[in-house]
C-alpha cells in the first residue's frame, strides 16, 4: 500500500476557473472501490496499492482530457515504505496531531 498526493493542472482551457474539469477527475475517484482518497484545496491525497494509484492517475488525466483541456500538467508524489506497514492516511494524521497537539479542526481556522 503506498499514500500517494496528485495534483493536476488542466491547461488551455481559456479560463482561469477549472473545477468543473477538475470534477471530471473526481467522478474517476468517486468510481474506484479500492482506492481511498481525499480532496483537499490544493491536491488529492490517496490511499491504495501503487499499480492502482498509477493506473487512477492515468485516468484523471483521461478525464480531464475529455473534459476540455489540451495539456495537462500532472505532479504526483508518491510514499511508499517498505521497512515496515505504512501507515494509513488518517493515522498519518493523527500521529502528527498527537506529537503538535492539535486536531484538524484546530489546523482549518480561519
Amino acid at each position: 500500500m503506498v499514500v500517494a498526493e496528485v495534483s493536476i493542472e488542466p491547461i488551455g482551457m481559456g479560463d482561469p476557473s477549472y473545477s468543473n474539469v477538475v470534477a471530471e477527475s473526481v467522478k474517476v475517484l468517486e468510481r474506484q472501490k479500492d482506492v481511498k482518497y481525499q480532496i483537499t484545496a490544493m491536491s488529492t491525497i490517496l490511499e491504495g496499492e501503487r499499480n492502482r494509484i498509477l493506473q487512477v492517475v492515468q485516468e484523471m488525466e483521461d478525464a480531464c482530457f475529455k473534459a476540455g483541456a489540451k495539456r495537462c500538467i500532472t505532479n504526483l508524489r508518491i510514499d511508499e515504505r517498505r521497512d515496515r506497514p505504512m501507515h494509513h492516511m488518517q493515522e498519518m494524521e493523527r500521529e502528527v496531531e498527537t506529537k503538535t497537539g492539535t486536531s484538524q479542526q484546530s489546523r482549518m481556522r480561519m
